[in-house]
């Protein structure tokens, strides 16, 4: 008896320490798992998108990354369809990649609904992953069925529909190879977060946490980064430590550690334990030559970095940037092939075909007006049997230009067809070129079948761009530039001509510049590498200045630039505009000579002017644009809140894509009181001119400056010019009449 409870009590002990374990391991399962859930306008698509034809289809790219193990996704998407349409014909279908995922029935009786999908973990692959959603829809079951009937629609609601990702992470390799495709990748759907573990925050680590940022920037491509720096680690994100091999050594534990640049396993919040999920980068060197190679080795994108842990770097060989390196910024009196400007040979294939975009940057420092053309050359080829109305249409940044006519119905080609695009259709910064394709079959009768298969039109990349001579003078300040290419800091590409100047430099006003100018190079595709930081600005009052700090720690001379110029002008309301006009004298003349004149300038209503001083509340932060009071025709740009914790979350809220649509003229006042952040804009400062000086644009520069003196100068010397003409014809007619009366006498 004893020894069959001994025996029952072993097997009593062994059954807990099992489930225990069990306990354990699921708990570490569950812990491992994590959840994300994203608005799928997040996807870069369209809030509301609409399936019109009886089989239209929508794609939504799907990112993956390396990075995550995906087990499961759940898409919840919102829709609503025509009550015309028949239930027993009509389904909305869902594939991934191919695979069908399901179908619904679309129900005239309930026209709005919501859907659930799930999708299979084991069905994505790393990058891009393809979720179609295909409509079949009619109205009628009997008689000819129009291809494109109007009562025949269903409406995709993204904007109210999300995507739920359930994952786990995986390990990071350490190696450098993974530096590019897996530690940092644009596929990414959260907002990234790398900290940059710097010794001290004078204006030499800063240089090189700049640099550093912009390199991890540009690896995520268009997507924003959200960077922090201190001297310690930061457990919990990818985190990059710059310094001598001293302190790499400190920062890390690595009492062995002797290469330039590697990568380590993660610290975690708990001092004994490894974070295997997140990277520790280092870049360094025996001394500061040595540290900055090792920086630029880990900046150049296009370098194969080793499928090693660590290695030593012996020489960086960067190339060459001129005013207009950068990516597909285009120079004047050039001209650039589609290829070169990344667009592929393409072909469009039947009646449903999406368009394809060309993206080019012109440089804000370029004037854009005038009686210019852009000339476009394109070589295309399309098929026989096509409809004489058939076109391929142009768009310039969505606003329809031009189209070529694919009109003979045996087929054809154009080499070289001319297009000339007027300059006024172009915005200084990101330009898109839009091909948009409108294909018709030949016989296209109501109730046979329609041919489409033979619908084909093929536009080559050895198609071309050419840029006309262009003026380089531009109307400041206007901080909508900022956003497109960084201009006018990045008038020098590598910022060469641009002084970092942060007035009381601490971690998070470092950490603001470092968003701040990572997200400029983004857009511009270039590295500050030659940006300077000052202490003070001295001898760097020539530059255009990036000013970032509190206010109170602003220099006086900064401080002035951002007040009101003579008061903000705020209009008078409770009258309607035209009750105000003036009706003088000069008015009751043009009446007279011209009657039938309609005066098409609005009445201006009264301005009432408000002075008085900036300030800021705990929430609010100033980004405001200016004439530098050092130097004329250079700019100043300042960032500035009451207190470092507000500069640094304004530089982040600046990042947000529909905050920086919305930053334009020459102030901005950002409040992030609420959880969606408000952006006020107006005009304070004057304008002024920025650009190569020539004749005309001296002239221009000093008519913008000085507005009344010039027109009071002119007015002088036509009035002298006149009087002096008076004078002379005077004189002249007196001894025309001395003359004649001595040749009568």
């Amino acid at each position: 008896m004893e020894q069959m409870c001994r025996k029952m009590y072993r097997s009593s002990r062994l059954i807990a320490l099992t489930v225990i374990c069990v306990q354990i391991f699921v708990a570490g399962s569950v812990h491992a798992l994590e959840h994300e859930q994203i608005p799928l306008v997040t996807l870069n698509i369209p809030g509301i998108v609409s399936l019109g034809s009886n089989d239209d289809q929508y794609t939504v790219k799907v990112p993956s990354t390396r990075r995550r193990q995906i087990q499961e996704a759940t898409l919840h998407l919102a829709y609503v369809n025509s009550t015309a349409l028949l239930a027993e014909r009509s389904r909305l279908l869902f594939l991934f990649n191919d695979y069908p995922l399901g179908e619904i029935v679309l129900e005239p009786q309930a026209p709005e609904g919501k859907v659930t999908i799930t999708i299979p973990g084991r069905l994505f692959v790393p990058g891009y992953n393809d979720l179609q959603i295909r409509v079949a829809q009619d109205f009628k079951d009997h008689g000819c069925i129009p291809q494109d009937p109007p009562e025949v629609w269903t409406r995709l609601l993204f904007i109210d529909s999300t995507l739920e990702f359930s994952y786990t992470r995986r390990e990071v390799p350490l190696s450098l190879a993974s530096v590019s495709d897996f530690l940092f990748d644009p596929k990414e759907t959260g907002k990234p977060q790398v900290h940059i573990v710097v010794e001290t925050m004078d204006k030499v680590d800063v240089h090189r946490a700049a640099i550093t940022a912009a390199a991890v920037a540009l690896r995520y491509d268009y997507r924003p980064v959200r960077f922090s720096t201190g001297s310690n680690l930061l457990p919990g994100r990818d985190n990059i430590v710059i310094g001598d091999h001293d302190f790499v050594r400190k920062v890390t534990g690595q009492a062995d550690l002797h290469d330039d640049m590697g990568i380590l396993p993660m610290t975690s919040a708990t001092a004994d334990m490894l974070d295997r999920y997140h990277g520790l980068l280092y870049l360094s060197g025996a001394g500061p030559e040595e540290i900055r190679r090792s920086i630029e080795a880990f900046s150049v994108l296009s370098l194969p970095l080793p499928d090693l842990q660590s290695c030593m770097v012996s020489e960086v060989k960067l190339p060459v940037i001129t005013t207009y390196s950068g990516r597909n910024r285009l120079e004047a009196e050039k001209k650039y092939t589609f290829e070169e400007l990344g667009f592929i040979t393409t072909t469009f294939r039947g009646s449903r075909r999406e368009s394809r975009q060309l993206t080019f940057t012109l440089p804000a420092k370029f004037f854009l007006a005038g009686n210019r053309d852009i000339l476009v050359r394109l070589n295309l080829a399309y098929a026989a049997s096509m409809r004489e109305d058939s076109i391929l249409a142009l768009d310039i940044n969505s606003k329809f230009v031009s189209s070529v006519p694919l009109d003979l119905a045996q087929g054809g080609q154009y080499r070289g067809y001319a297009i000339r695009l007027p300059l006024r259709f172009f915005n200084a910064g990101t330009n898109i070129l839009n091909f948009h394709p409108i294909l018709t079959p030949l016989h296209t009768s109501a109730c046979e079948l329609i041919q489409g298969e033979n619908l084909a039109l093929t536009l080559f990349d050895t198609s071309t761009l050419e840029v006309p001579p262009l003026q380089q003078w531009v109307t400041m300040p206007q901080l909508s530039y900022l956003f497109d290419d960084g201009f006018p800091l990045t008038v020098m590409p590598d910022f060469s001509k641009t002084t970092l100047f942060m007035p009381n430099r601490n971690s998070r006003t470092v950490a603001a510049a470092l968003n701040i100018l990572a997200g400029i190079s983004q857009k511009n595709g270039v590295l500050p590498y030659q940006l300077t930081v000052a202490d003070t600005l001295g001898e760097y009052k020539k530059n255009n200045l990036l000013v970032i700090g509190s206010r109170a720690d602003l220099p006086g001379e900064i401080s002035a630039g951002l007040e009101p110029d003579g008061g903000i002008a705020m209009p008078v309301y409770g009258r309607l505009p035209g009750t105000l006009q003036r009706f003088d004298w000069r008015d009751r003349l043009e009446q007279w000579l011209f009657d039938d004149t309609v005066k098409v300038i609005p009445a201006t209503p009264d301005k009432a002017i408000f002075g008085s001083e900036l300030r800021l509340g705990p929430k609010q932060a100033v980004l405001a644009e200016f004439e530098s009071p050092f130097t004329p025709m250079q700019t100043v740009v300042v960032l500035t809140a009451e207190d470092a914790d507000a500069v640094l979350q304004a530089s982040d809220i600046l990042q947000d894509y529909e905050v920086k649509q919305q930053c334009r003229d020459s102030f901005v006042l950002l409040d992030f009181k609420e959880k969606k952040p408000s952006v006020r804009t107006t005009s304070l400062t004057p304008s002024y001119g920025v650009g190569r000086v020539t004749l005309q644009s001296r002239l221009t520069y000093l008519i913008n400056k000085y507005l009344w003196s010039f027109i009071w100068g002119v007015g002088g010397v036509f009035i002298f010019c006149a009087l002096l003409l008076t004078v002379y014809t005077k004189r002249r007619a007196a001894r025309r009449i001395r003359i004649a009366a001595s040749e009568e006498e």
